[in-house]
């Protein structure tokens, strides 16, 4: 049995019988690791109430080769975030950015992907500007760093640059945008019809986002857009749970 110190990120928490939580960690050492807090769902718990979603904390815990849950010894608070529950917006989007990186994070530790999460959990607590707008950046962020970075200045098929207010669309299957002269040929892709000023504040979220807290003016088609793309290249078609979450809400 090894002990492990790390600082970790709660993206998940689960009921565990009467008395405990099993908890789905982001850590900056050890990657996405579970672990079980025994007692912790106890009035008088050594944990508190410390151990929700989107807190950022030092976690100790007790590993064992072979096994997936670890236990939990102590959970050291740097950074409760439970004020984004009060907006839904904030909490919609600091829901997307756990979820994707509860699903999609690799195995291995990476520093730089626990790092951005952090960041983009805290600029949804504070942001003041359009919260639809730091969510699409904060979620494309973790995406680029996944390595599933859309093509918006190219055209997927015939790789010319395509020039400012020409016609596109963007094909979902290949990731890209398609020109106006090779849209004849794309008619069996998955197309999204996209207007000139969608490509250019796609292509802008994509680099890392304008940074000025204005919105979107194609706030809707981006986030349709980012829903799709996330089903058809990291969840296997499948919509995440927090777009529906999302939706529901925002009808």
């Amino acid at each position: 049995m090894a002990l492990v110190t790390t600082l970790a990120t709660i993206l998940k928490t689960y009921e565990y019988s009467e008395t405990s939580k099993i908890l789905r960690l982001l850590t900056r050492d050890h990657g996405l690791c579970s672990v079980i807090a025994k007692g912790a769902r106890r009035p008088k718990s050594r944990f508190g109430g410390l151990l929700e979603p989107f807190t950022d904390g030092v976690a100790t815990f007790y590993t064992r080769e072979g096994r997936e849950l670890h236990t939990l010894s102590v959970f050291e608070l740097r950074r409760e975030r439970q004020a984004l529950g009060r907006e839904l917006m904030r909490y919609a989007g600091a829901g997307l950015l756990t979820e994707i990186a509860l699903r999609f994070a690799p195995a291995a530790a990476d520093k730089e992907l626990f790092d951005q999460l952090g960041r983009g959990l805290d600029r949804l607590l504070e942001e003041r500007g359009d919260l639809e707008t730091a969510m699409l950046e904060e979620t494309w962020k973790l995406i680029v760093h996944l390595g599933f970075a859309p093509n918006t200045e190219c055209c997927s098929l015939c790789g010319r640059a395509v020039t400012t207010g020409e016609r596109t669309q963007f094909d979902l299957t290949g990731g890209g945008i398609i020109c106006g002269r090779c849209q004849p040929q794309a008619k069996n892709l998955s197309l999204r019809e996209l207007s000139s000023t969608a490509v250019a504040e796609l292509s802008a979220l994509v680099r890392g986002g304008r940074g000025d807290g204005r919105p979107l003016e194609s706030a809707p088609a981006q986030r349709d857009l980012l829903r799709d793309f996330v089903a058809y290249h990291l969840a296997d078609y499948q919509q995440l749970n927090s777009f529906r979450f999302l939706e529901e809400r925002l009808r």
